[in-house]
């Protein structure tokens, strides 16, 4: 048996053991963050969180597929996201950290998980602030990875060669990805987790408060997380590294289905439903900051844009896959 990642059934997480002797009908109801080969079967997490060859979703046995769909509880969000960090913890706390921006989504993870956590960003950009800030506030290990322009102009050919897509967005996100991946494993970890996910299920994006229709908006944006998938999983595993998504767990989402449009985005308050979670474990202010995303919040995207403005070919740039990043050590090896 080659398994990669976890798995559960019923919150119970599974030993090698119970996994060697699982059902097919069994394991289609499980959940969890895997890719699976035995001797009979090959099967891989519904949402594909694993990296893996394996089709997403489903066990092949020989000719036969059968779909993965977990057989979870119906739990209150906070539940919900609780026992999914909780999964994502539990047996893997020497190898795991949180990357924490300082944003409610990561916030929220890193204070349940009680787990090691990372931040990236060039140095005077928000996310290096934000996370040193909420890390302070709430007592949490933080280790801080201040990159410099060289280290992205080093990096940018690697991610070019290795992203199944190379427009901008992909690369600017991408190369965020590959330094908190870089910064993971000099702490030790092979699993950093992340609050993905969580503005395409709670309505996280400013075009949210001009939707006509905001449940079909966020299922259309859910199912399009797959290609995001592909590029953060290469980015991360560049480095032998790999996101878990506590968002991503099946509790999750079925409890996100809950909330009315209203419960979710309300002008310009966005992630309602996930806010006034958040204010039972943070800070209010801390519960209520406004989004940032990863590639502006790092400082990336402005980097990457004085690239394209000084070299004639765009962000073709010549430069070597080595990667240099400073460890300023608040709790790290």
């Amino acid at each position: 048996m080659q398994l990669c990642g976890w798995i559960e059934e019923n919150g119970h997480l599974l030993t090698p053991a119970e996994i060697e002797n699982i059902t097919p009908e069994r394991l289609s109801r499980c959940g969890g963050e895997f890719c699976l080969s035995t001797d009979h079967l090959t099967a891989r997490d519904r949402y594909g969180i694993m990296p893996g060859g394996t089709p997403s979703g489903i066990i092949r046995i020989g000719g036969q597929v059968i779909p993965i769909m977990p057989d979870v509880p119906d739990l209150s969000l906070e539940d919900a996201i609780r026992d999914a960090v909780r999964l994502r913890c539990d047996g893997r706390r020497e190898s795991a950290v949180v990357a924490l921006s300082g944003g409610v989504d990561s916030t929220l993870i890193a204070v349940l998980a009680d787990l090691p956590c990372i931040v990236v960003g060039l140095a005077g950009f928000h996310d290096l602030e934000a996370a040193t800030d909420a890390a302070d506030r709430l007592d949490l290990s933080l280790t801080t990875y201040e990159i410099t322009e060289a280290d992205l102009e080093e990096a940018l050919p690697l991610l070019r060669a290795a992203l199944p897509d190379t427009a901008r967005m992909n690369l600017e996100i991408g190369l965020a990805g590959y330094f908190i991946g870089k910064a993971a494993a000099r702490c030790g970890a092979k699993q950093v987790l992340t609050g993905q996910a969580a503005d395409e299920l709670f309505g996280g994006y400013a075009r949210y408060g001009r939707s006509q229709n905001l449940r079909a908006d966020l299922d259309v944006d859910f199912r399009g997380l797959a290609a995001q998938r592909a590029r953060d999983s290469v980015a991360a595993g560049l480095s032998g590294v790999w996101y878990s998504m506590p968002y991503m767990d099946e509790r999750v989402v079925l409890a996100s289905h809950k909330f009315a449009a209203g419960e979710l985005v309300n002008g310009d308050w966005r992630k309602i439903a996930l806010r006034k979670v958040a204010e039972m474990y943070l800070l209010d202010d801390l519960a209520w900051k406004p989004k940032k995303a990863m590639q502006y919040g790092s400082g990336v995207t402005a980097v990457l844009r004085r690239f394209a403005k000084k070299n004639s070919a765009g962000l073709a740039l010549a430069g070597t896959p080595h990667v240099r990043a400073d460890c300023r050590d608040r709790n790290c090896p």
